[in-house]
């Protein structure tokens, strides 16, 4: 954990400390995620087209596999 200072325009400097564990780069997108009371800064990927392929290349995307997806979340709902 680091504590930093918000500068003018809501700034803050990520620390080199958390960049040695979180590598990022100059121009690199992250998201800002509201969390209770905080926020969180997640880094997104260069290629994120590329990443969700790799994350889903055994997911097979049709009408019948949406439509059991529906049915678990509706039951998982309802429990």
């Amino acid at each position: 954990m680091e504590v930093v200072e918000v500068a003018d325009k809501h700034r803050i400097t990520i620390t080199r400390p958390i960049r040695d564990i979180v590598p990022l780069k100059i121009g690199q997108k992250v998201a800002i995620i509201p969390f209770g009371n905080g926020i969180l800064v997640q880094p997104l990927p260069d290629k994120p087209d590329e990443k969700l392929a790799e994350l889903t290349k055994n997911i097979e995307f049709n009408r019948k596999n949406r439509k059991k997806a529906s049915e678990l979340i509706i039951l998982q709902a309802k429990q």
